[in-house]
């Protein structure tokens, strides 16, 4: 008991000296944090399922104790976790990062545009994951721990991923992960009859009603967080970089991630995780239901749930006052396993 508490005082203690706060946000990260992570970043690209273009990084600490393999969100990109990569390298971590199919600096997989986000089977994400596990973050884990930070989408691939291969990571993180997808005023019954009725009358490549192509306006009471600052950082650079650009999803995307988010949650699939697991639920989320999440958690083995009051869906990215002790429990969290 005494260790974890002189840990957990250790780990205030570091973030303290590091964290990054909104005033000044901007300047810091592009003065401190992203010279730092930058200057220890090795990057490149491998092929995954059927020959997809997959673009990664690898961050290597000083003096590193574990390895962290993020998994990000949909229509994110790598560039949206650079604060994140900093909290981790700065408390000795390791870290490993893939770009999704159809995200970010990997191949695009749009059918209307090429800012489309398209799928054909969702289980290609994780076959993805493997591949990038194998190949760049197992040849390079220097036989440390290896520990999972999957975020919405990111978190249905990494919980899919610890069902199905579950001699890879010691630990995961499940931030607001998309185990129940929020179809809005439409009932989920519903839904399910509507986007499977289009895949089946070959519309599966059109975008889904209501969604089009990469805008960059947006709208502040529909976004992930409360911290515009935040938010309006790492929006400029998707905004100026065309490679970043993603718009709404397809109509095969969402029949994908409504099926298999429906099997993860199921008791004979999620009861193989055995790893300690931490999901984080966002109090405020609209963008996935916590139903799935709670049903995911109950039946793996360790995982326990935190829910983050006056939080949006991107915890990582929240305001000071919700972020810091959020970040708090991430980093006690991994120090521990």
């Amino acid at each position: 008991m005494n260790n974890r508490i002189s840990n957990a005082s250790e780990t205030e203690d570091a973030l303290n000296e590091i964290y990054i706060y909104e005033d000044n946000y901007d300047e810091n990260m592009k003065n401190i944090a992203e010279p730092y992570i930058n200057s220890r970043l090795k990057c490149g690209y491998l092929n995954g399922d059927e020959g997809v273009k997959l673009y990664y990084e690898n961050y290597e600490a000083l003096d590193a104790k574990g390895n962290i393999v993020i998994s990000h969100g949909y229509c994110e990109n790598l560039e949206r976790y650079h604060e994140m990569i900093y909290y981790f390298m700065k408390n000795g971590y390791n870290v490993f990062g893939v770009e999704h199919r159809g995200h970010g600096r990997s191949d695009t997989l749009g059918i209307a545009d090429k800012t489309q986000v398209n799928l054909k089977d969702f289980n290609q994400y994780v076959s993805d994951l493997k591949i990038f596990m194998d190949k760049v973050v197992m040849s390079n884990n220097e036989n440390k721990k290896v520990l999972l930070f999957a975020h919405s989408m990111g978190g249905a691939i990494g919980a899919k991923f610890l069902e199905d291969y579950r001699d890879y990571f010691d630990g995961a993180i499940l931030n607001a992960p998309m185990l129940e997808v929020d179809t809005g005023n439409i009932p989920t019954f519903l839904a399910y009859i509507i986007v499977r009725f289009q895949v089946l009358i070959g519309n599966g490549g059109k975008y889904v009603l209501g969604q089009g192509p990469y805008m960059p306006e947006y709208n502040i009471d529909k976004i992930g967080t409360s911290s515009i600052i935040r938010y309006k950082y790492s929006d400029d650079i998707i905004a100026n970089n065309e490679e970043f650009h993603r718009g709404g999803a397809s109509y095969n995307w969402t029949w994908e991630s409504l099926k298999i988010t429906k099997e993860i949650v199921k008791e004979i699939n999620a009861s193989k995780v055995e790893i300690p697991v931490l999901l984080f639920q966002a109090e405020k989320d609209f963008y996935v239901k916590p139903g799935g999440q709670n049903k995911f958690a109950k039946k793996a083995k360790k995982c326990e749930i935190q829910k983050i009051e006056n939080s949006r869906h991107e915890i990582f990215l929240e305001k000071d006052e919700v972020q810091k002790p959020y970040l708090k429990q991430v980093l006690d969290f991994y120090n521990n396993i």
